[in-house]
């Protein structure tokens, strides 16, 4: 029959298991060592009748009890010794230096232990002055106490510092998991918000021209023709620009397209689908940007995107200037005064865009216009000139 132990008492099962195996070895040993001091008293005796038996048994037997009470069993182990002798059993310093080793290294709290340690070192001195022994002796009786339960001690320390040890292994283990689950996670969210800004962007111009197309459609059918292959353009261009946004998240890839002929580009598109724009480009990006003239590119495709999507039909004023310190990308459109714009993932997407490069993000607004400003410094952004 098997007993199935649950987990929450696993550990308590554990250390129970640990503390009898424990038991059960000391035992045998303090009986072993019971046994060998008895018999040399009864074939040599070291005290008076009964006297002999009872301090080997009385300072030897609590040796099965070192590791699990170390402090009680020392105690008591120490008392016997105060019975006078005319010598010493031969194996009883090896009792002494096992009992009071296992003192140092297992006994707690410390007072308890310095407690013990003295009470013993004086029985000791004592039960020697009683002894045969020359008042050399002494010395030795309280080293054979103190040496051990230093030894112990150190011991001790020893196995401390390797279970911190061990314990903050598994702590930078776990960190480290941690921190890669942190990296996979920034890495899944970048990749979304690049397809984002391309997906997002591409498909909102083949949702107006596609409007146009089933508009053209009711009215004069031959004039569906261009709306169609512009949705045709745009498709194959989707396809393109995903496979870019794959490039371009690999390492080393390419991450430029944000050169005024790049922005005028995307301002075009936007314009043929039938987002409204107007966009101006002052300044020379800087040489050796590609992250900042990334980000610019991103922007500014999001800023023509929003405003195709929640302000259809009203037109954009686009604004990127370059400048030696910095680059600012503004956007304008008419939209209405009572709403505040709402955060989705195309407005958290360029916030986080420009903390990430160490900028500011502001959108606002008034006068029954929105207005978003993106700043990007040229050192926080990558400018290596």
């Amino acid at each position: 029959m098997s007993v199935q132990v649950g987990a929450p008492y696993a550990p308590f099962v554990a250390i129970t298991l640990d503390r009898l195996n424990t038991t059960r070895v000391d035992a045998a040993l303090a009986v072993a060592f019971t046994v060998a001091g008895l018999v040399q008293v009864v074939l040599a005796p070291i005290a008076a009748p009964g006297l002999g038996e009872l301090f080997v048994v009385g300072s030897t037997l609590p040796l099965a009890w070192r590791r699990t009470r170390p402090v009680e069993s020392s105690l008591v182990s120490a008392a016997f010794w105060l019975i006078p002798l005319d010598g010493f059993p031969i194996l009883g310093f090896v009792v002494v230096i096992l009992q009071f080793f296992a003192l140092g290294s297992r006994g707690a709290p410390r007072l308890a232990v310095a407690l013990v340690t003295g009470w013993a070192a004086a029985a000791a001195v004592v039960g020697t002055l009683l002894g045969p022994e020359q008042l050399v002796a002494v010395i030795g009786a309280v080293l054979v106490v103190v040496a051990p339960v230093l030894a112990g001690q150190l011991v001790r320390h020893l196995r401390q510092q390797n279970q911190v040890l061990a314990e903050l292994a598994e702590q930078l283990q776990e960190e480290q998991r941690r921190v890669e689950e942190a990296a996979v996670d920034a890495e899944r969210a970048r990749i979304a918000q690049e397809l984002h800004d391309v997906v997002g962007h591409e498909v909102t111009l083949i949702a107006i021209q596609a409007e146009a197309a089933a508009s053209a459609l009711k009215t004069s059918p031959e004039r569906a023709g261009a709306p169609v292959e512009a949705i045709r353009a745009t498709a194959h261009r989707t396809l393109t620009e995903i496979r870019g946004v794959l490039g371009l998240l690999a390492p080393g890839g390419d991450t430029g397209g944000a050169t005024s002929e790049g922005l005028t580009e995307l301002a075009r598109r936007a314009e043929a689908a039938g987002i409204a724009n107007s966009l101006v480009v002052s300044g020379d990006p800087w040489p050796d940007s590609a992250p900042a003239g990334l980000a610019v590119n991103r922007i500014v495709r999001e800023c023509l995107t929003n405003a195709g999507r929640h302000a259809p039909g009203e037109p954009v004023t686009l604004n990127v200037a370059w400048s030696p310190q910095q680059v600012q990308v503004r956007a304008t459109n008419p939209t209405d005064s009572r709403r505040r714009p709402t955060p989705g993932r195309g407005l958290t997407g360029i916030r986080h865009r420009a903390a990430l490069l160490g900028g500011t993000f502001d959108v606002d607004v008034h006068d029954g216009r929105f207005d978003l400003s993106v700043l990007l410094p040229a050192a926080a952004a990558g400018d290596t000139r």
